[in-house]
């Protein structure tokens, strides 16, 4: 017997196999399509997020000891997940930028685990007795699978395109309405 080994969702949706036939594809199949995109680009944002934030906890910490500052981890860590200043991993305050304990994708662990291969809890709270060398290539390793989920996620939003630019005429056609455009107040 022949077993079909489970793909992740990212990896199936960014397959070029599933846009296939796209263009015949009824309007149910089209939303399905739809709502499994954006499964795949919320658990993919939700891991490079992962990996923001352990990247700003990490370079606060070199930072600290750069400037020969005694604050412990613990008591900056939210000032550190909070703060408006420029970050070294990109310009935008982690508000937007932290995982959305809203929407959490269904299979978070996964996402999760994988950053944690690179650096755990366990790493995260020995942090002070680390070599600022070894804090210096995890964050190297994070920087690296965070550029290689961003362009995962560029190949997400590229499928969202390809299915939204078939649905959504569909949709016009269909109803007589553009599903982007803002609704109307009706009072």
């Amino acid at each position: 017997m022949v077993t079909e080994i489970k793909r992740r969702l990212v990896e199936r949706i960014t397959d070029p196999s599933y846009l296939e036939g796209l263009g015949d594809r009824s309007v149910a199949e089209l939303r399905e399509m739809d709502l499994e995109c954006r499964e795949a680009e919320l658990e993919v944002s939700f891991e490079r997020r992962l990996c923001q934030a352990r990247i700003d906890i990490l370079s606060a910490e070199l930072t600290r000891r750069e400037s020969g500052g005694s604050e412990d981890l613990l008591e900056r860590l939210p000032h550190i997940l909070a703060s408006d200043g420029p970050r070294p991993t990109g310009d935008q305050p982690l508000p937007s930028r932290a995982p959305d304990l809203i929407r959490i994708p269904r299979n978070a662990d996964i996402p999760r685990r994988r950053v944690e291969e690179i650096v755990g809890e366990t790493t995260l709270a020995r942090l002070p007795q680390l070599p600022a060398e070894e804090i210096h290539e995890i964050v190297e390793s994070l920087r690296t699978h965070e550029a290689s989920i961003s362009a995962r996620r560029k190949q997400v939003h590229a499928v969202i395109d390809e299915v939204q630019g078939v649905l959504v005429p569909r949709l016009r056609d269909q109803y007589g309405v553009d599903p982007e455009a803002p609704e109307e107040d009706a009072t």
